[in-house]
C-alpha cells in the first residue's frame, strides 16, 4: 500500500510507455501534416468529441468507484482478521488456565496463538500466489510445517489443526462448552474473512467492460487532434497529448487498484498486517524475539 502523497509515476510511465510513444508520434505526425499539408477540410466538431469524451469520464469514473469498492473491501476484511485475532489469543489467555508459563496448558496456548500468526503470513502470501509456507519458520512445528507443504490450501489446513486443537481441549475438559463455542465462531469469522478475500482474488474484473473502455478512449484519442487542428502551430501536440495521458492514467490508477492481492504498491499491506498481529500475540504472550514493525520502502508498504 503506497502510503505517502507520491503519485507512482514510474510505474505509471512504464506500464504506458508503448501507447504514450505511439501516441506523440500520431499526435506529431498530424501536426506536422497540419502545419504543411492544412487538415481543415477533415476538421472533427469539438462537439463530436465533447460529447463522447463525456461518455467516456463517466465511463472511468464508474470503473475507478467499482475498482476502490474492491480495494476497500479488501481492507476491511483485513482489518477484521487484525480484531479477530486478538479476540483469539485473549480468548485463550482467559478460557484456559494455566499455572505458570512452562505448565503444558500455557505451552498448548503458546502453540495455538504462534500457528494463528502462521496462518496470517500463510493467507497473506497464498493471495499473491507465493509460496504460503515461507515465513512458518519458528511459528509451527517442523513436522507440521512439512505435512502442510502437500496441501493445496494451507490455510485452511491450519484453521483445521486449530479447530482440532480446540476439540481435543474441550474433550480433556480444558475449557467448558460455552468457551468452545466461542472459539470455534472466532475460527468462523477468521475463515469468513479468508473466504472474502479469496472471492475478491478469484472474481476477476469483467473483462469486457475494461476492454469496451479501452476502445473508446483510443478511438476518442484517435480523433482528438482532427477537433483541434484549430489551435495555433505546434501547440497542438502537447495538447492532445496531455489530454490523452490524463486518461490513459486514471484508467491504469484503475486497474491497479481492481486487484489487491497481486502483490503491487496499491495492494493491502497484508504482510505488514501480519507483522502487527505477530508483535500483539508475542507481547501478549511475553515471549521473546519480538519483530520490529515492517516500514515502508520508497513509500509502499507490503
Amino acid at each position: 500500500m503506497i502510503v505517502n502523497l507520491q503519485i507512482p509515476w514510474k510505474r505509471i510511465a512504464k506500464d504506458l510507455r508503448t501507447p504514450m510513444i505511439c501516441i506523440i508520434i500520431f499526435m506529431t505526425a498530424i501536426s506536422i501534416s497540419d502545419h504543411y499539408l492544412t487538415l481543415e477540410y477533415i476538421h472533427v466538431p469539438i462537439s463530436l468529441i465533447t460529447i463522447p469524451g463525456t461518455v467516456i469520464a463517466l465511463l472511468l469514473g464508474f470503473r475507478t468507484n467499482s475498482a476502490y469498492d474492491r480495494w476497500w473491501e479488501a481492507r476491511i476484511i483485513w482489518g477484521a482478521i487484525v480484531n479477530d485475532s486478538r479476540t483469539w489469543v485473549r480468548q485463550l489467555m482467559t478460557f484456559v488456565q494455566y499455572e505458570d508459563r512452562n505448565s503444558s496448558e500455557f505451552q498448548l496456548i503458546r502453540k495455538l496463538s504462534l500457528r494463528h500468526v502462521a496462518w496470517n503470513y500463510s493467507l497473506a502470501r497464498h493471495l499473491r500466489n507465493q509460496d504460503p509456507t515461507q515465513d512458518l519458520n519458528g511459528l509451527i512445528d517442523e513436522s507440521e510445517a512439512g505435512k502442510l507443504k502437500e496441501k493445496f490450501n494451507v490455510p485452511n489446513a491450519l484453521l483445521y489443526r486449530q479447530a482440532e486443537n480446540i476439540k481435543n481441549m474441550y474433550e480433556n475438559k480444558l475449557i467448558d462448552s460455552y468457551q468452545f463455542v466461542q472459539l470455534d465462531r472466532t475460527l468462523t469469522k477468521l475463515t469468513d474473512s479468508m473466504g472474502g478475500c479469496e472471492r475478491i482474488k478469484n472474481t476477476v474484473f469483467p473483462s469486457s467492460y475494461s476492454l469496451l473502455v479501452d476502445i473508446l478512449i483510443y478511438l476518442w484519442i484517435l480523433f482528438l487532434p482532427f477537433a483541434l487542428v484549430d489551435l495555433i502551430g505546434y501547440i497542438l501536440i502537447p495538447t492532445t497529448i496531455s489530454l490523452a495521458f490524463s486518461f490513459l492514467v486514471i484508467d491504469r490508477i484503475a486497474v491497479y487498484m481492481q486487484d489487491p492481492f497481486e502483490n503491487m504498491p496499491s495492494d493491502t499491506p497484508m504482510r505488514a498486517l501480519s507483522r502487527t498481529i505477530e508483535i500483539n500475540i508475542k507481547q501478549e504472550l511475553k515471549l521473546e524475539n519480538i519483530p520490529d514493525p515492517l516500514q515502508p520502502e520508497n513509500g509502499v508498504v507490503m
